[in-house]
């Protein structure tokens, strides 16, 4: 009763809490609601603020049009002058005061009819004598509706009769009607699409659709520090992913998400199910001991992503990581990914890794509020891998057991007797037929489920605009009992007031429970270890007991299926574990920018990243091998701070143009952990902290920063070369303030703007970088000693005692990253066709490791700089447009990448560094110099230099005594190939994700030798085994071994690692969609504005693969090592539905 009434009090108040945040949340909703709402009454849209700064007229048009209800006819003659570039600085000024200072110095001139504005050359007998000469020809009138490829409207699209200034444009709707002569041609363009000639002559209603210009020379992408720069001007590589590429096929990491889609980018994760970790890995591992894992930055603003927890040999739970699993796709605007140290130079000592930039989507002007809903549901499906070998029961030397007492010693065992139908005796006493109970797996797993619901409010004027999001996300896991809700608020509120001052506020507040998460790797507590291991006699079912307690007996504890009490009852484990989390996230920034002049600005920055997250750790009163029980629970609080100040310019003079910024950034980190807890339960099934007989208590604070100074400067000729230089000096104050520089260089060239080009090469580039990151250094306190307190102290009085076995070392510095870059950019066919190339050499020199010391020091290791890693490859991604037809569309993309990793140098006569190991105590990974990273490190048959096995006298056979490497965990080739498809109305989208040259140990193959239940197995059941080779003398030697000594046999080659190294290379389907928009005359009577529903899949298919019984991307650790597969939650495949409405 008292913990019913503590857990009530708890949901209470947590209730309480949400409650608050709810009302703060929609208060300021409110508030900028009614801002906005004022301030589209008082404007009516005829005066407009605009702050341009050295932008193409092109790009001040589409200013224009966003900030108003104007849209633009724009005659193919003026396209050459709208790359010529102004400024301008208005605020509540009329558009002709506007358009006149902006087409001051051209040759253009305007009109301005209602909301259609015309852009025309000063010409008038070009524009007069076609419009004469039309007049004595027939008129017909056509009507048509232009959409985009998603189906939605376009509105303010041009529409043109060639040869003429006869045009208009389309309404809010898409649609458009225009009197043309009989034979007319229409020339359809818009602002970011591909511009269209349409023949009348047929026909008199059109249905268009404009394909966007993706490879656009103006197109702008986020790069450093948030900076926005044209894609042309990087002499360095950076991939941009769309979020409405992440929303339909949805996973709940989206880290997953990004599998298959990006050159260079190689994704994996834990198979322990949706509230695991995901791996992200960027052109290789650059250290040896520090993390991987990339920088995430939201809105220009660093965040944390620590991983709080990992299975190991001994097994665990992975407790899930610290941004990808907790985003919110619908909150995404776009994704940069900063691949090369020069792209990501100016993040300094946290670049080593690349860079994952977040743009998440504002408000935008329009008429009164807007809102979106969309509901996206799935279905999961476990995907059984498993062949294993379904004719021997449970047993062990070939017979049945005969007693209640041998059926729990071979519980585990499928080495009994061929199965017969007979009636034998199992754990329980109970006799049940001695036949293949069918899929223990199938049984026990459930269908999963994720159904995410989003809403979405937006308003906006022409000086403020806001962002409203709640999300809900329902996962229900394939173990039962697995189960993760997530809560998403955000807010955003962006305006622009006394005309040089533009802000940026925005808050996210998360809210996330994940119930029973899984463990892996070995038992206990591993429900996925018993059911692959139970012989096919067996049936789980029965192990859920004969009480409402499942997986209990009649007295309420543990009902047990064989004598090894560390494998557990899986229903036990599910239904009465307990293995949860809490965590409430706030994410919040604010940026300011003010404007100078149309050329010079200052800019600050606040981020506050805050994350608490509590987990509880029982294993209950009654479990097998610790009868009493056990309880822990932990609190973590996370912050990080970050701010930063810049001064930058953007000014052009004659032929060049120079801009960058200067400024400097702050970051404070805080880690605070306490936990309390212990073994046995004085009350028995009262699972409480306060009734833990043997408590334990324990924290671990910490805290360090950086301080930093940086710049970037960008200069270019003619617009097409451009040169980049930027610079970063960071302060530690875990290395005792020590500072290091971190520089860069980049080149670009447009050497297709430079010189005449043929008609089929549309645009030429050439790109160069050079920089130095660094990274391994955010670990405080490495650089002195610590010190603890003795428990009992000595003789009465206090005393402590050097708590550490690493010598503290002061001259600890950052490894250092050096990497140079070559690529090219080339679109060729009008863009039809387009190739980007990149080849990368990456070097880290001085690494932090542990190297050994003699230990008559006191201590055995000491901290230095020493080692050194190497990564070298190449990244290809090739864009075309297959079909392009009025009504059906077919691009593709193709990724391929490959890296080169090498470990060059440890630690001084350290030649291995071993980064894990398989619950198998078999098979290792690791750190090889002259070797690729994370490599699996084993054990080998024996033989002699002929290559024949060397076997014992009882006809085993030997293994190595030394280790050797056996391939790498990591594979290093990866590619993607992505279809996307367009008929009418209909869309289908297709992604297959390969890897090629990884390993993996099965773990799960090798019990299955030592247990009975792998096929190959099978092997000398009937008859015997009989093996030949040479003894240990190298004499030739052959050996009959009986059916019942046929498991010590593979017990032998349970324990000789390369037995089960697997190439776990593979291609899959990674991702369908199939949608349909409505046509807007659906729509017409409707209070909906756009409506999409779609059929998604994830992870449909494996195409093919190399691996036996195992999914290749079935890895337990997640960190640096991979390469260990260890009985994890099964992979599973993904199929539903997706709805989305605009009002």
């Amino acid at each position: 009763m008292e913990n019913k009434i503590k857990s009530n009090q708890r949901a209470f108040k947590k209730c309480n809490r949400t409650l608050k945040i709810m009302k703060f949340s929609f208060l300021m909703l409110f508030f900028c609601f009614f801002t906005i709402t004022a301030g589209n009454v008082f404007s009516q849209q005829k005066e407009l603020s605009l702050n341009l700064r050295n932008v193409t007229l092109k790009k001040a048009i589409s200013e224009i049009e966003k900030a108003s209800d104007y849209v633009f006819l724009i005659t193919d003659e003026v396209q050459l002058e709208l790359n010529k570039k102004a400024s301008i600085h208005a605020n509540k000024e009329s558009i002709h005061t506007i358009l006149e200072a902006l087409l001051k110095d051209t040759s253009l001139e305007f009109t301005v009819v209602e909301r259609q504005v015309s852009v025309y050359k000063n010409n008038s007998s070009k524009k007069t004598e076609p419009a004469v000469e039309k007049i004595k020809q027939q008129k017909k009138t056509i009507s048509g509706t232009i959409t985009d490829v998603q189906g939605k409207p376009v509105i303010g699209a041009n529409i043109l009769e060639k040869g003429t200034t006869n045009g208009t444009v389309t309404d809010i709707d898409g649609n458009f009607t225009l009197q043309v002569d009989e034979n007319a041609i229409l020339h359809i363009s818009y602002i970011g699409y591909l511009a269209q000639d349409v023949p009348t002559a047929e026909e008199s209603n059109f249905k268009i659709i404009l394909l966007e210009d993706v490879m656009a020379l103006e197109e702008v992408v986020v790069t450093g520090f948030g900076i926005e720069k044209r894609k042309k001007a990087l002499g360095y590589s950076v991939t941009e992913v769309s979020g409405d590429d992440l929303t339909e096929a949805r996973e709940i990491n989206i880290a997953d998400a990004l599998a298959g889609k990006v050159a260079g980018v190689n994704v994996s994760n834990v198979a322990t199910g949706a509230s695991g970790s995901s791996q992200i890995l960027i052109r290789g591992n650059t250290s040896l001991s520090a993390s991987n894992q990339p920088l995430y930055v939201i809105d220009g603003i660093p965040i944390d992503n620590s991983q709080l927890g990992v299975p190991g040999t001994w097994g665990g739970s992975d407790w899930g990581d610290g941004t990808s699993s907790l985003m919110n796709p619908s909150d995404i605007d776009n994704i940069s990914i900063l691949k090369g140290n020069a792209a990501a130079a100016l993040y300094g000592s946290r670049a080593s890794n690349g860079v994952i930039l977040i743009t998440s989507k504002k408000g935008d002007k329009r008429d009164g509020v807007g809102i979106e809903f969309s509901t996206n549901l799935v279905l999961e499906d476990m995907i059984d891998f498993t062949d294993y070998q379904k004719e021997y029961g449970h047993g062990f030397n070939g017979a049945k057991p005969t007693s209640q007492s041998e059926a729990l010693s071979y519980g585990l065992y499928s080495y009994g007797a061929k199965l017969d139908g007979s009636s034998v005796i199992q754990y329980d006493g109970v006799s049940r037929p001695y036949s293949y109970v069918g899929s223990n797996l199938k049984k026990f797993y459930r269908t999963g489920s994720t159904w995410t619901n989003t809403l979405t409010l937006t308003g906006g004027n022409e000086n403020n605009a806001f962002r409203f999001t709640v999300s809900n996300l329902d996962n229900r896991g394939i173990v039962p009992e697995n189960d993760v809700n997530r809560k998403n608020f955000s807010l955003s509120v962006n305006g622009l007031y006394w005309k040089k001052l533009s802000a940026l506020a925005k808050v996210d507040y998360i809210i996330e429970d994940v119930s029973h998460r899984s463990e892996i790797s070995d038992s206990p507590g591993n429900v996925n270890y018993t059911l692959f291991s139970l012989p096919p006699s067996i049936d789980v079912t029965n192990f859920r007991g004969t009480t409402d307690k499942l997986g209990a007996n009649e007295e309420g504890t543990e009902l047990q299926f064989n004598s090894n009490v560390y494998v557990n009852n899986p229903y036990w484990v599910a239904y009465q574990y307990k293995r949860s989390s809490e965590r409430n996230r706030i994410i919040g920034s604010l940026a300011l920018k003010y404007d100078f002049t149309d050329w010079l600005y200052l800019q600050g920055r606040l981020g506050r990243d805050w994350s608490h997250f509590f987990r509880t750790y029982l294993t209950p009163y009654g479990t097998g091998y610790i009868p009493r029980g056990q309880m822990w629970e932990e609190r973590f609080v996370i912050t990080e701070l970050n701010t930063d100040v810049m001064l930058g310019w953007d000014h052009g003079f004659n032929d060049f143009n120079l801009s960058g910024f200067v400024g400097g950034n702050y970051m404070c980190h805080d880690y605070d952990y306490i936990f309390t807890g212990g073994n046995d339960f004085n009350i028995p099934f009262f699972h409480d902290i306060s009734n833990v007989a043997n408590q334990g208590i324990g924290s671990n604070v910490q805290k360090y920063g950086v301080n930093s100074l940086l710049g970037s400067a960008e200069i270019s000729y003619k617009d097409n070369l451009f040169l980049n230089v930027t610079g970063r000096q960071d302060w530690f104050s875990t290395l005792d303030a020590k500072s290091v520089l971190y520089p860069s260089a980049s080149l670009s060239w447009i050497f297709s703007d430079a010189f005449n080009m043929p008609q089929w090469m549309t645009f030429g580039k050439l790109r160069l970088s050079w920089a130095q990151v660094g990274g391994g250094v955010d670990s405080p306190y490495q650089t002195s000693l610590s010190y603890s307190l003795l428990g009992g102290g000595y003789q009465g009085q206090p005393a402590g005692h050097i708590s550490q076995s690493t010598v503290p070392n002061t001259e600890l510095k950052p490894y250092k990253s050096t990497e140079y870059e070559i690529g090219t950019d080339i679109r060729l066919f009008n863009n039809r066709l387009g190739i980007d190339f990149t080849y990368y050499d990456k070097k880290t020199e001085n690494d932090i490791l542990a190297s050994t010391i003699s230990r008559a020091s006191g201590y055995s290791s000491a901290r230095v700089n020493v080692g050194e890693i190497s990564n070298k490859g190449v990244e290809l991604l090739i864009n075309s447009t297959i079909i392009d037809r009025r009504n059906f569309r077919w691009n593709t993309s193709f990724n391929f990448a490959y890296n080169k990793n090498e470990v060059i140098r440890l630690a001084e006569d350290i030649q291995t560094l071993t980064m894990a190991e398989s619950r198998t105590q078999s098979a290792y990974l690791a750190n090889i110099v002259g070797h690729s990273y994370s490599q699996i490190y084993g054990y080998k048959f024996k033989t002699n230099d002929q290559g024949v096995r060397v076997y014992d006298s009882t006809g085993r056979p030997i293994r190595t005594t030394e280790l050797y490497p056996l391939g790498s965990g990591i594979s290093p080739t990866t590619m993607g190939l992505n279809n996307s498809l367009t008929y009418k109305d209909f869309y289908l989208d297709f992604l297959i994700d390969m890897k090629l040259g990884g390993h993996i140990y099965a773990a799960s193959d090798a019990y299955g030798y030592t247990r009975g239940f792998h096929k190959n197995t099978l092997v000398g059941r009937e008859s015997g085994l009989d093996v030949s080779g040479v003894d240990e003398e190298g004499n030739p030697f052959s050996y009959h071994i009986a059916p019942e000594n046929l498991r010590t046999y593979y017990a032998r080659i349970y324990q000789i690692t390369e037995e089960f190294v697997q190439d776990a290379s593979f291609i899959k389907m990674r991702q369908l969609v199939l949608g349909y928009n409505l046509q807007p005359k659906i729509l017409a009577k409707t209070p909906f504005t756009s409506v999409n529903v779609s059929l998604v899949g994830r992870n449909l298919l494996l195409l093919w693969r190399k691996t036996t019984n195992i999914d290749p991307e079935s890895n337990f650790i997640a960190g640096n090592a991979q390469g260990l597969e260890g009985f994890g939650v099964p992979a599973t495949r993904s199929f539903g539905v997706n709805l989305s409405v605009k009002f």
